[in-house]
């Protein structure tokens, strides 16, 4: 991805996690990785949402989608 989609991706990712009101998450591009941190409040509830979040994530374009468990209660 070049950085205009890269932008547009991680906007759509963000709309994404906004639409299940999950509103701390930090996204980072490791292309082809997308990494996402939230808070340990709402790791859970993005656990139990995982399948939907994967097919809508990917469809912005990244080949990989990851939760980071090191830094879920930093936010």
């Amino acid at each position: 991805m070049d950085s205009e989609s890269t932008l547009t991706a991680l906007a759509h990712a963000k709309k994404c996690f906004a639409e299940h009101k999950i509103k701390n998450v930090r996204l980072f591009d490791h292309k082809p990785v997308l990494r996402i941190q939230v808070t340990e409040a709402d790791f859970e509830r993005i656990l139990d949402m995982r399948t939907e979040l994967v097919e809508q994530l990917k469809s912005t374009g990244f080949r990989f989608i990851a939760i980071d468990l090191e830094q879920n209660s930093e936010n």
